[in-house]
């Protein structure tokens, strides 16, 4: 189940509650929702309570239920829930909804995700960047993050897994759509991912004279199982649904190596051990087997990127049943001819000498037959492209059912859900619609759903942020 409204998410490590009470209060208050509303980011009025008891039947061509695919498709939802596939359970003033030649699907679920801007010290370092990637303050972050939840939000994920957030956003952002404040997907936040000195969660690049707020650093910087031990507990403390650690080193970070374990075994087995011991799960972002072997190791529950994993590795993945979320288009992102995104020199290189082994690692994963949960990285690209990884994967070799799958019920499964990811009674009404059958061509989830459902509210797509 999804944690409470209050249980929200953290920022990154050394937590500033000054920061956090800041956006706190800005999504709060109703003066600044709004003005949020004016400028067409934020919708005002409790959107999920008007979902009420109201029945409705959805019919369509197709459904496809987290697992199959059933024609003709009929769903009908009370209120939350889904009540049955079967039109007869609605009663006779229901409001019926014909989608005509689409396919239902449970809202789609994007496991690896920042939907808040990273944080510069300067203005002059958030113009090396994309238009509105990134922010040198606390306020206009919060702005952007509702925006880049409801674009995400517009390609039919219902759900995002946040893997990496900061001074708070994260949190009150989940806090306010939870409370129905804003219009936005479900977010799973993981606060400040837990980094060792120097590595991809430190910030390598700026000199000591320049004093840098910590509360807004990527990584939440330790040592030793215990010191690790301690930052669980309070992401714990302000109840992160999630940890994630970094394993190895980073694209886009400066100063580490991509490829080299990072955190020891003793210490990813204590974040483990002591995650799991307040019922929450681990992800590890790594790159390179050997740092991917490590993680596995120490128990972690997915690997995100999982870039240039070993058969023997993958075996280990499979015996012990975790998952692995690539990210695909990140690194092709990154690649692209005329650096739109603007990538440093370095982090080219790095990503250059990645490709080849992403690619290969990725065959031996589809052959392997490994547990692959759908995730993007958005906000390392613009969050409009998060749909992306379908085709790719696909032209890798995943057939079209299974990425339909890892989009929903394996997506859920990973994050450790059970209300959400099937249609099916009794499960939340997160519910999209696409156009056609992507079961046969996959790339009809990279456009636009005709229909949008959470919660059993349906959403005003043009109301949304573009």
């Amino acid at each position: 189940m999804h944690n409470e409204p209050f249980d929200c998410r953290c920022p990154h490590v050394p937590y500033s509650e000054s920061l956090f009470q800041e956006a706190q209060r800005a999504f709060s208050r109703r003066a600044f929702l709004t003005s949020a509303a004016a400028a067409g980011v934020a919708l005002m009025l409790p959107w999920r309570a008007r979902a009420a008891e109201r029945v409705t039947v959805l019919k369509a061509a197709r459904l496809f239920d987290g697992k199959t695919m059933h024609a003709p498709g009929v769903l009908v939802v009370r209120g939350e829930r889904i009540v049955s596939m079967n039109a007869g359970d609605a009663g006779s003033d229901a409001a019926v909804v014909e989608l005509g030649d689409v396919t239902l699907m449970p809202g789609l679920i994007d496991c690896h995700t920042h939907v808040a801007p990273f944080i510069v010290p300067s203005l002059y370092l958030e113009g090396m960047r994309p238009k509105n990637s990134t922010a040198d303050n606390v306020p206009e972050a919060a702005l952007y993050s509702i925006r880049n939840a409801q674009t995400m939000l517009r390609n039919g994920f219902t759900t995002l897994r946040d893997v990496g957030g900061g001074a708070g956003i994260d949190l009150a952002l989940r806090n306010a759509i939870n409370n129905g404040a804003i219009v936005g997907p479900h977010i799973f936040a993981a606060g400040q991912a837990l980094s060792i000195t120097g590595g991809h969660g430190d910030t390598n690049d700026i000199p000591d004279w320049v004093n840098e707020d910590p509360s807004v650093r990527m990584g939440a910087v330790g040592y030793g199982p215990y010191g690790f031990r301690e930052i669980v507990r309070e992401h714990v403390k302000r109840h992160v649904d999630h940890i994630k650690i970094l394993a190895t080193g980073g694209v886009l970070s400066y100063g580490d190596v991509w490829n080299v374990p990072q955190m020891n075994e003793d210490e990813i087995a204590a974040v483990v051990d002591e995650t799991t011991k307040f019922g929450r799960k681990v992800c590890a972002h790594a790159h390179g087997d050997p740092g991917i072997a490590m993680a596995v190791k120490g128990g972690v529950h997915c690997v995100e990127h999982c870039t240039g994993v070993s058969d023997k590795t993958l075996a280990e993945m499979k015996q012990r049943g975790t998952f692995m979320t690539p990210t695909i288009w990140a690194l092709d992102s990154i690649l692209q001819p005329g650096n739109p995104n603007h990538i440093p020199e370095n982090s080219l290189e790095k990503a250059e000498m990645m490709r080849k082994i992403r690619n290969e690692g990725m065959q031996r994963t589809l052959a392997a037959g490994a547990k692959i949960a759908y995730g993007t990285d958005a906000g390392v690209f613009p969050h409009h492209e998060n749909a992306k990884d379908f085709g790719l994967l696909a032209s890798m070799g995943m057939h079209p059912l299974d990425l339909m799958r890892s989009a929903t019920s394996v997506a859920a499964e990973n994050i450790g859900v059970d209300d959400r990811g099937m249609l099916a009674p009794g499960k939340l009404a997160d519910v999209v619609a696409f156009a056609g059958d992507p079961s046969h061509n996959i790339t009809l989830l990279e456009r636009k759903p005709n229909f949008v459902m959470v919660s059993g509210s349906k959403i005003a797509l043009e109301e949304l942020a573009v």
